[in-house]
């Protein structure tokens, strides 16, 4: 069975993550990547201890174990980057709170692509590890990831003091540290939800049905953004919450001419595509290939509308810090609100849902309904694409179905510029998935 998903390797807590697997994976880890390596983690519940795991097995490696402590993953992945020749950080994200995962990112502070997760898969598989001689097991060390992180943001946040947001926090790992950087910068910040807990106080996938109580109160402010426990991903509100679509456009439009996005996007891309100009380079979902795509095609902005925005060259990874920054920064050198720059762009409706598919079977539902479709396409249909999934498109909507994958979910997505359409797809999606179950 394949371990490596989306978004590294996820389960529920001392069931399917267990510390017997973070040894083993701290192993086969340290036998792939060697030097120093960086490894932190979330709030929830056993994430200590699979931190712990892991560190005894790339100690055992002869790594140089560097334990950063919770912190939020953009905090992470700009130490690693910058300093280290690996790191893993443990940390279950936007999922329920009994799901833990580890996450191994590479030298760039990526997500692994998949030729490295499958060689280090491989030796998991086989225990070929490799081991030092016991005079050369290193003790770990530890540094203040925080500090090195304020030395990236500060320069980049010039001109973006006076303004005044509130942030929803998660109760996660960057609790205390996402607030007190951007307060550093010279932000006003309200913060919610800013106690560390094992769980937190509402779902931590940030979306805007989660996010209810901070869009309630965001038109206070010059903006709210509500991340999930690792910070990675953040929605942006004031008095709604916008589409991580039409921020993924703000954007855009002010740092690229090329950009890479999954093809769940929404179907704005093609609006500023050939209204702006901008190329655009469609990849499967997750994190390892967006970066790989970005790498490959020197693209200068990337985002998946989960709300994360990837900046490149300064990052491979979604940074929510980062993300507000440079809002601020468009907002005080165009002197605009958010919504005059979200009244920018027209409206596209999406819909998000998801199923609960036993892992086992949640692939080959999904093979299923494409090998249908593939064979009798519905007559409005334009094309049937299978880049990760399967996806409809239609003249003024789209549907996809895929397997997720970091939870143990089947998604229906669909997007379009008419809510009813929308709404008819996702639920004509969700019946072809409960009739192959």
């Amino acid at each position: 069975m394949q371990l490596f998903g989306t978004a590294g390797i996820r389960g529920i807590t001392n069931s399917d993550i267990t510390p017997e697997l973070g040894v083993m994976m701290g192993l086969a880890y340290g036998t792939v990547f060697s030097g120093k390596i960086a490894i932190a983690r979330d709030t929830r519940y056993g994430a200590e201890m699979l931190q712990n795991a892991v560190m005894a097995g790339l100690a055992s490696t002869g790594a140089e174990v560097y334990n950063l402590g919770i912190v939020p993953l953009p905090v992470f992945a700009r130490y690693v980057a910058d300093k280290m020749d690996g790191g893993i950080i443990i940390t279950g994200s936007h999922t329920p709170p009994e799901i833990l995962g580890i996450v191994a990112v590479d030298s760039l502070g990526r997500d692994l692509y998949w030729d490295i997760s499958e060689e280090i898969e491989k030796i998991y598989q086989t225990r070929d590890f490799k081991r030092v001689d016991w005079k050369n097991v290193k003790d770990s060390e530890q540094d203040d990831a925080v500090a090195h992180y304020m030395n990236f943001i500060e320069p980049k946040a010039k001109g973006i003091d006076g303004y005044r947001i509130l942030v929803d926090l998660a109760n996660g790992a960057g609790a205390g540290v996402v607030n007190k950087v951007l307060e550093e910068l010279g932000v006003e910040v309200e913060c919610m939800n800013c106690m560390r807990l094992h769980i937190p106080a509402r779902p931590s996938e940030p979306r805007r049905t989660t996010l209810t109580e901070m869009i309630g109160k965001s038109g206070s402010y010059d903006f709210a953004a509500g991340m999930d426990v690792d910070a990675d991903r953040v929605v942006f509100a004031h008095g709604v919450g916008f589409s991580e679509d039409t921020i993924g456009a703000i954007f855009a439009t002010r740092f690229a001419k090329s950009m890479v996005t999954p093809i769940n996007s929404s179907s704005l891309v093609e609006y500023i595509s050939s209204q702006y100009g901008i190329k655009v380079h469609y990849c499967p979902i997750g994190p390892p290939e967006i970066a790989e795509a970005l790498l490959r095609t020197g693209a200068e902005f990337g985002y998946e509308e989960t709300g994360k925005y990837i900046f490149p060259p300064d990052t491979l990874w979604g940074d929510s810090m980062l993300s507000m920054v440079n809002m601020m920064k468009i907002m005080n050198s165009e002197g605009k609100s958010i919504d005059e720059l979200v009244a920018e762009f027209p409206k596209f409706y999406q819909l998000k849902e998801k199923i609960k598919v036993p892992r086992s079977v949640k692939r080959k539902v999904v093979e299923l309904i494409k090998e249908e479709l593939l064979n009798s396409p519905p007559v409005d249909a334009n094309k049937i694409v299978t880049v990760d999934g399967v996806k409809i498109v239609y003249d003024d909507a789209w549907l996809l179905i895929r397997p997720s994958g970091t939870e143990d979910v089947i998604r229906v997505f669909a997007d379009g510029s008419s809510e009813k359409k929308v709404r008819a797809l996702v639920e004509m999606g969700k019946k072809m998935v409960l009739e192959k179950l």
